[in-house]
């Protein structure tokens, strides 16, 4: 059976699973990460199957983010107190591209991911106050961006 053919009927099952879910009145608080958890499984599956980085990198986006909400839906926890979490998922979705299809770039951006999480937990613990915070952003961003320069001058540089 072709893999195309097999995902149409491998999302029309999920469709119906996720319909199903629907139904189940304590599941329907928890709908958009249902949604996410159902649209992330094709989307890996096609990763798999059709070596596309891509389509891994947002499959495990969203699968690591629908796992995620449920966690902080089912123990309470406020956004406030855990936004970093998600920019976290971002570099680890970068980090399993990087670590599947050795792409630096996916490297990179896992790295700034985890040292902004590092900024953002130090501030959040009151370990520094805003004016550091701000300063070391500041920082970091002009580091960043100076890499970019950097690295977009060497790549267009003519032999």
């Amino acid at each position: 059976m072709k893999i195309t053919i097999f995902l149409k009927i491998f999302k029309f099952f999920l469709f119906i699973l996720y319909i199903l879910c629907l139904t189940n009145s304590t599941l329907k608080e928890i709908w958009f990460s249902l949604a996410l958890l159902f649209l992330s499984f094709p989307t890996l599956i096609k990763s798999a199957f059709f070596v596309q980085d891509s389509k891994l990198w947002i499959g495990s986006f969203l699968l690591f983010t629908s796992i995620f909400n449920m966690y902080k839906h089912f123990y309470g926890l406020e956004f406030k107190l855990i936004y970093p979490i998600y920019i976290l998922i971002f570099g680890i979705s970068s980090f399993l591209v990087f670590a599947i299809f050795r792409q630096n770039i996916h490297l990179k951006v896992f790295v700034i991911c985890v040292f902004e999480v590092i900024l953002l937990s130090i501030y959040k613990f009151a370990y520094i106050n805003l004016f550091e915070f701000v300063f070391v952003q500041i920082c970091f961003l002009f580091f960043v961006l100076a890499n970019l320069l950097i690295r977009a001058k060497i790549n267009t540089r003519s032999n």
